[in-house]
């Protein structure tokens, strides 16, 4: 098994390295910045998602602000009431 950064294939070593499951070593950096360019949550991968699904989601996570700031400002009787944009 190699000991190379499966992003910038440069030697991993000391507390600077990690493992990806399933993929192998990896710089911590090179990792965060894919991470960041994959535009991944948790085990999502948004990229992958069609337009509609996207435009789904964007409805999901309004409606789920929008629920939760009411609810902290002590609007809780129109819970049932969802507005979406």
């Amino acid at each position: 098994m190699s000991l190379n950064c499966i992003f910038c294939d440069k030697l991993v070593f000391g507390s600077t390295g990690l493992t990806v499951p399933k993929k192998g070593p990896a710089h911590h950096h090179c990792y965060q910045a894919d991470a960041a360019l994959r535009r991944t949550f948790q085990t999502l991968d948004i990229t992958e998602l069609n337009d509609d699904e996207l435009r789904d989601l964007k409805d999901l996570v309004l409606t789920e602000e929008n629920d939760r700031a009411r609810r902290r400002n002590g609007g809780a009787e129109d819970s049932a009431d969802v507005e979406l944009f």
